[in-house]
């Protein structure tokens, strides 16, 4: 095992409370939705204008899900209205529990009570039977999404680089030093000028420069 790998190992048993901590919270689908609208305006200006395609994206511990499928479903408002705009989800964590999870797109009806009526009828069916207070995420959105259990301290094995990555549930929790180690190692699967998105932003985070609050762009 490399000196590289003994630190992001070593750096996760220490943080492993914090991650713990940051898992049990669900914020609801698309938490902090400028982001959500920030990255879809961006995505719909490169295909409007004939720039190179924002279309492979990497959600890095997904958690529960609730980020793949808010970015899925901004993804999708986009293409309403744009048509042949393209785009593939690939959702990663280390907890298969999470994983079983967000691949049955199951929720309680907190996650979604935010959302607009039009958004809550095109994307979520409510549960009519005992658990009346479940809403689950429609075919057409789980079947954009494809979930993988990958520890984001280890390697991605990536066909290709990502042109937008999505890890809003980790940085942030853990110390600064390590948070920085962890973006710089997201960045090797960024495509030239690929987009990292993060849960809050980061003071100081050399290879990026930030275009709005909490988003980044590989230099």
């Amino acid at each position: 095992m490399s000196p590289e790998e003994n630190t992001f190992r070593s750096g996760l048993r220490l943080e492993l409370p914090y991650l713990v901590d940051a898992l049990g919270k669900d914020h609801g689908f698309l938490h902090d939705a400028r982001q959500f609208e920030f990255l879809g305006e961006i995505v719909a200006d490169n295909h409007r204008h004939g720039a190179p395609p924002l279309c492979s994206f990497l959600v890095a511990g997904c958690d529960r899900g609730l980020d793949a499928y808010s970015l899925c479903i901004t993804l999708l408002e986009e293409a309403k209205e744009h048509a042949g705009l393209g785009f593939s989800i690939l959702a990663t964590d280390f907890l298969p529990t999470n994983l079983n999870q967000a691949k049955r797109g199951v929720y309680g009806w907190s996650s979604v009570r935010d959302l607009p009526e039009t958004l809550l009828k095109r994307y979520f069916l409510r549960s009519r039977g005992t658990d009346a207070n479940l809403v689950r995420v429609k075919p057409g959105v789980r079947s954009r999404v494809n979930f993988r259990c990958q520890d984001i301290f280890e390697p991605f094995a990536l066909r290709e680089p990502m042109d937008v990555i999505v890890c809003r549930q980790v940085l942030h929790h853990f110390h600064p030093g390590l948070a920085l180690v962890l973006a710089g190692r997201l960045r090797r699967y960024l495509a030239p000028g690929g987009i990292l998105a993060l849960g809050a932003p980061m003071r100081k985070l050399p290879g990026f420069r930030q275009l709005d609050h909490a988003l980044y762009q590989a230099v």
